[in-house]
C-alpha cells in the first residue's frame, strides 16, 4: 500500500505544468469581460497563466482587431475608476506602469461622453466629502475655531491631496473654494 502511494506521489512530481484549458483568445475575453486591460497587462497574464509567446500575441491581435481590447479605452477607464481619489499626476504615473504615456496623451472624449473633471473640481469634491465634519465643526454657527485649527486643517487636507498625486494650485484653489462656500453659509 506504501509502494502505490509513493509512486503516484512522483509521478505528479515529475509532470510539468499544466496546460491552460481553452484558447489564448478565449482567456482574453475572459479577462476583457470582467474590465479593460492593457495591451501589455493582458499579455502578462496571459502568459501567467502558461500559454505560449505566439499563442498570446494573437489572441491579443483578434482581441484588439475584434475591438474587444483598446488601450485608449483602458486609459479611460482607469481614468474614470481613478480620478475621484487620485490627482492627474497619480494617474498619470498608472498609464507609465502600463506603458501608455500619461493623461496629456489621451485622446479628448467624443461627443456623446461625459466631459471629464477638470483636476481643481475633484480636488474640491475630495475635500467636501472626506472633511466635512472638520468644516462644519470649524465653520458651524456655534464653534469657536481659532486660526491655528483653521491652518491644521488646512494642512491635513493638504497632506491628503499631495500624496494622492494632485498638483497644489489645485489643491489651493480647491481649498479656496470650498472656504469661501462653508464662510458663505456660516
Amino acid at each position: 500500500m506504501k509502494s502505490k502511494t509513493a509512486s503516484n506521489s512522483s509521478s505528479s512530481a515529475t509532470k510539468g505544468p499544466k496546460k491552460p484549458l481553452g484558447s489564448a483568445k478565449s482567456k482574453a475575453v475572459s479577462l476583457l469581460a470582467r474590465r479593460e486591460h492593457s495591451q501589455s497587462e493582458l499579455r502578462a497574464k496571459l502568459l501567467q497563466r502558461g500559454y505560449s509567446t505566439d499563442e498570446v500575441e494573437q489572441a491579443i491581435q483578434w482581441a484588439n482587431s475584434h475591438q474587444f481590447q483598446s488601450d485608449e479605452r483602458f486609459k479611460l477607464s482607469l481614468f474614470r475608476r481613478r480620478a475621484p481619489t487620485f490627482g492627474d499626476r497619480a494617474i498619470s504615473a498608472e498609464l507609465g506602469q502600463h506603458g501608455l504615456g500619461d493623461l496629456k496623451s489621451m485622446e479628448p472624449a467624443q461627443e456623446n461622453d461625459i466631459p471629464l473633471e477638470s483636476e481643481e473640481d475633484r480636488a474640491y469634491d475630495w475635500i467636501k466629502r472626506r472633511q466635512h465634519a472638520g468644516l462644519q465643526q470649524l465653520f458651524g454657527e456655534e464653534t469657536c475655531s481659532t486660526p491655528q485649527d483653521e491652518m491644521a486643517l488646512k494642512a491635513k487636507v493638504f497632506r491628503g491631496l499631495s500624496s494622492r498625486g494632485f498638483e497644489f494650485g489645485n489643491i489651493d484653489r480647491a481649498w479656496r473654494r470650498i472656504l469661501a462656500e462653508f464662510k458663505s453659509n456660516a
